[in-house]
């Protein structure tokens, strides 16, 4: 049976191969609490904010200076590839399919595409937060190109975190442009990884991972 994973399954999968086998193979998800309207409402007006920008055919204020090029400029793609339930799609030979929905998508000089993905969070980002992601940006890279782009080595992620209130009481953020190297073959392994873990028996417990621990309780 062909099987569909996306890059929060693959995080799942790097995480705890025992977790992603039962998620997938016999839908015992780990337990997880409210999800936090916030992020998706955030996520929802800086789609609308860079929409604009790509019809008045100009660079977001967030990218200016920092990167040339231009947004993607296909709103037909673009409903799709930012559709949660749709995205980039590719299917290996045997039709496991690998899928992700982008933010939104830049043109970089040489008409390299470049994914742009924002992360909303409560304070500014450490050394080490874009890491959290390199999953998820090597991801998105390698789908470009399987879809006929000519796609770079490097992703660009928006981190947005608010930095105070103004006077007729509206929460103003600060915006932080990380870029991120990209490795398509790296996606690949993962992806290949995680079928091959599919395909064979549960794996053991990870003693490294709270679930598997709660699992046994």
């Amino acid at each position: 049976m062909p099987y569909k994973l996306s890059p929060s399954r693959i995080k799942v999968f790097l995480d705890c191969p025992r977790c992603f086998w039962l998620d997938v193979n016999k839908k015992m998800k780990r337990p997880g609490g409210p999800f936090p309207s916030l992020p998706s409402g955030m996520d929802k007006i800086l789609k609308e904010h860079f929409d604009t920008h790509r019809d008045k055919k100009d660079t977001p204020d967030e990218l200016r200076g920092k990167f040339e090029g231009h947004l993607f400029q296909d709103k037909e793609k673009m409903k799709v590839w930012t559709n949660n339930f749709r995205g980039l799609q590719w299917a290996d030979r045997e039709g496991n399919i690998l899928m992700g929905a982008l933010d939104d998508l830049f043109v970089a000089k040489g008409g390299i595409h470049v994914p742009l993905d924002f992360k909303t969070r409560g304070y500014p980002v450490k050394e080490d937060t874009h890491e959290h992601y390199q999953h998820q940006m090597d991801i998105y890279s390698f789908l470009l190109e399987k879809n006929g782009l000519k796609a770079g080595d490097f992703a660009i992620l928006i981190f947005y975190h608010p930095i105070g209130v103004d006077k007729n009481h509206n929460v103003d953020f600060h915006a932080e442009v990380i870029k991120v190297p990209t490795d398509k073959k790296r996606a690949l392994r993962h992806f290949q990884g995680a079928l091959k873990c599919l395909k064979g028996p549960e794996p053991k417990p990870n003693p490294d991972c709270e679930w598997c621990g709660w699992g046994r309780k």
